[in-house]
């Protein structure tokens, strides 16, 4: 069983790690939008900005009409 995150959180600078757990994926998940161009803000994960990167990758990609 997963830990609980205990600590308390600033969501607008997370740690890879920190971003998984939250967002239940795999930390090699971020680190590809990372190297895809996800902003970091000192080397830190604004979660604001992860959402909006996230859905501004979303409308770039092509869509099949359906």
């Amino acid at each position: 069983m997963p830990t609980p995150i205990t600590d308390p959180l600033d969501i607008r600078a997370l740690t890879v790690a920190a971003a998984a757990k939250l967002l239940k994926v795999a930390p090699q998940t971020i680190r590809a939008h990372i190297r895809r161009g996800l902003p970091l803000v000192d080397k830190r994960i604004d979660l604001i900005v992860y959402g909006a990167w996230l859905n501004q990758q979303e409308q770039k990609r092509p869509h099949d009409g359906a």
